[in-house]
């Protein structure tokens, strides 16, 4: 019991309390909308089911914000690595700023929670992050990114409504 029990958690306590960096979250939360309207397509025949969308803007902004070009994007605006290199002495949490991009998509899975209710559309995020500028900057980079992404998704869509009608 001492050896499997009691000694490894006073270890993790003892480097939480004086080694580990203190984290600060920053949260935001979205749900995507879009207009129902009945359009002169619909009143064609429905030309509008031809489009064959199985997914919503929603499921494809959930999985937009855990991809490697969102976190390639990212970094190159604000500077991920170096962003989240700030503790010195934290081994554990720190990432190197040499990083590769795989290490630090798999680091941004860890420190960027995702919670996303297909029920209501609700896409919340926690960013984390050793200040809380860092975490809000973190934070707002990623809601404008993803606000970007869906005036393109809606700028498509628009745009192929658009050529169905006049076809």
């Amino acid at each position: 019991f001492l050896a499997c029990v009691v000694l490894p958690s006073t270890g993790v306590g003892v480097y939480l309390w004086t080694v580990a960096a203190d984290q600060y979250a920053s949260r935001t939360g979205f749900s995507v909308r879009r207009e129902e309207s009945n359009s002169a397509v619909d009143l064609l025949g429905g030309l509008t089911s031809l489009s064959g969308s199985s997914s919503s803007d929603t499921d494809i902004l959930y999985e937009y914000i855990q991809s490697q070009r969102l976190v390639a994007d990212i970094d190159a605006q604000i500077g991920l690595r170096e962003i989240w290199a700030k503790p010195d002495y934290d081994p554990v949490f720190e990432i190197d700023p040499r990083a590769s991009i795989e290490t630090l998509l798999a680091y941004w899975l860890d420190m960027v929670r995702i919670s996303y209710s297909s029920s209501t559309g609700l896409i919340e995020v926690e960013v984390r992050a050793f200040t809380p500028g860092d975490a809000t900057l973190i934070a707002q980079t990623l809601f404008d990114e993803s606000a970007e992404m869906i005036n393109q998704l809606s700028d498509i869509a628009r745009e192929d409504a658009i050529r169905y009608a006049r076809e």
